[in-house]
């Protein structure tokens, strides 16, 4: 059983705007395991939109979570420092963001908060706790799963050849990535979400379009299952 979810900024807004916060009540219980955020995922969540008008009803949501302990801070749950989980953050956005050149200059790929969750799953790993890192966003999951698709993928969208340090990304090979998709499906599974497929599909098409970065084949495979 997986212990720890972590979830990247761009996933849990995703999950914020269509409606699908309250599931994280239900999820608790039935994955027997923690949601957990980093510090620069709380920024991005709650810290800093909350004093944007346009945001402050979902930063405000997200923060309930948060002090009903449905989703965690990574620092209350287990003996990782800020130091330990910083350093480690700052090597993994040292590695991805030179791990593809083109032209013989480095291609920027990753932010702070995707390599936070990165380098805390990696901490995690080390120390022999199952956990997995929810993120929507194609160009850092695709730097852990499929380099070679993103060398090809920066290529045809630069127009030019790039050149892939896999050494830079050996640790991120490791990391268990899932989509928000793939959350709600499991909420379905488990009988968490209201409705049949067809209400499956509509959440699965509403977080599609909400930036997770799924294909409409795999929607439907996961209607299917």
């Amino acid at each position: 059983m997986t212990k720890y979810i972590i979830l990247d900024s761009g996933a849990l807004i995703n999950m914020t705007t269509n409606g699908l916060l309250e599931i994280f009540r239900k999820l608790v219980t039935a994955f027997q395991g923690e949601f957990l955020i980093t510090p620069a995922v709380k920024y991005e969540t709650i810290e800093h939109p909350i004093n944007i008008k346009r945001f402050e009803w979902g930063a405000i949501r997200i923060e309930h979570l948060l002090e009903d302990e449905v989703i965690k801070m990574a620092s209350d749950e287990e003996d990782i420092s800020e130091k330990e989980l910083s350093n480690k953050t700052q090597e993994i956005m040292n590695n991805a963001n030179n791990a593809l050149t083109s032209g013989g200059k480095s291609i920027h790929l990753i932010e702070r908060g995707e390599s936070e969750c990165l380098a805390l799953s990696i901490l995690l790993t080390k120390k022999n706790i199952d956990n997995v890192v929810v993120i929507d966003e194609r160009t850092a999951r695709m730097l852990c799963e499929s380099p070679d698709n993103l060398k090809e993928l920066m290529g045809n969208k630069l127009e030019s050849k790039i050149k892939v340090n896999f050494e830079n990304l050996r640790e991120l090979s490791k990391i268990k990535i899932i989509r928000s998709t793939e959350l709600m499906y499991l909420a379905n599974k488990h009988r968490l979400l209201d409705g049949d497929k067809k209400a499956l599909e509509a959440v699965l098409y509403a977080l599609k379009f909400g930036g997770c970065s799924i294909s409409e084949k795999e929607v439907e495979l996961m209607k299917k299952g």
